[in-house]
């Protein structure tokens, strides 16, 4: 039943025959040829054993069998069982497969590392240069729309918002964004667009809105309470989605959004909003306006 040969020979060192027979020794050590060695007047028969030559792991093992053939009486009856179970006698020829077998393997798990390496550095470069190029396409919307905006060419933000929510928007949104979007155009001129300041009187006012809407970058809907049930802020929204303009939700506040029409909740769901939240009994932005301009530049 012995599996494994571990040799302590040295302290037998007259022992002059080892029988090893038909055990369930599958390699040999080359530790263990080195010290039968030293003892050269011993006889060892190891046939009749499961010694293995599989694969490339059990190349020092037939490769010390062979070093070890003088010590070995019954060499010429020693076999080892191949990958496909078939004995085939401990032999030179045997050594040379298995390390064919074995520069094979190191040469196929080279191939594949080097390849993977390529395939990966391919990937890492093009995700770097397609990253890139999208912060490029950014930086050039933005700067096209800057220069747009510069020139006089229509407003960066179109408010559409309820009525009922007037104070809140002149003070809280609208003097803080239409400052910050004029220091970064670098125009004095209103670059949002809020109620009807800029319609012109006597025309009608639906065309004014969609003038207006036309000549602007995005969108902005104040989602409150009030605008659940305000009609003419549906009509703005409509006229936003006809002309295809990025639309952006800022909530005021603690909004039951399930209140409102499908298309908002779906803007909800999908797009990042703008959040003003209570800090005690006041509502405050949530980021900052820079973060809000450059958005609004990129989008247009």
């Amino acid at each position: 039943m012995i599996t494994v040969l571990t040799c302590f020979l040295e302290e037998v060192p007259n022992i002059r025959h080892l029988n090893l027979r038909n055990n369930r020794i599958k390699i040999i050590q080359s530790s263990t040829i080195d010290c039968l060695t030293k003892i050269p007047l011993v006889e060892v028969t190891i046939g009749g054993n499961e010694l293995t030559c599989k694969k490339c792991s059990d190349y020092s093992s037939v490769q010390s069998l062979l070093k070890g053939y003088k010590l070995i009486s019954d060499f010429d009856e020693l076999h080892c069982e191949t990958q496909t179970h078939v004995q085939v006698k401990v032999t030179t020829d045997l050594l040379t497969s298995l390390k064919f077998d074995c520069d094979r393997t190191a040469i196929i798990g080279a191939t594949v590392a080097s390849t993977v390496a390529v395939i990966s550095a391919v990937c890492v470069g093009i995700s770097v240069f397609l990253y890139k190029r999208k912060l490029q396409r950014k930086e050039d919307r933005m700067f096209r729309c800057v220069e747009n905006l510069y020139r006089g060419e229509g407003f960066a933000v179109y408010m559409i918002y309820s009525s009922v929510d007037e104070v809140f928007v002149r003070s809280a949104v609208f003097l803080p964004l239409n400052e910050k979007l004029k220091q970064t155009v670098g125009v004095e001129r209103d670059l949002v667009c809020i109620g009807d300041e800029q319609f012109r009187d006597g025309w009608n006012i639906y065309r004014e809105i969609y003038r207006c809407m036309e000549r602007s970058n995005v969108a902005v809907v104040v989602v409150s309470e009030g605008f659940a049930n305000s009609v003419f802020c549906d009509q703005e929204l409509d006229i936003a989605m006809q002309l295809k303009k990025p639309v952006i939700l800022l909530l005021k506040g603690d909004v039951d959004i399930n209140q409102h029409a499908e298309l908002i909740q779906l803007l909800y769901r999908t797009n990042v909003r703008i959040l003003f939240g209570y800090e005690g009994n006041e509502l405050v932005l949530k980021t900052t306006w820079d973060k809000v301009c450059e958005s609004f530049l990129q989008m247009g």
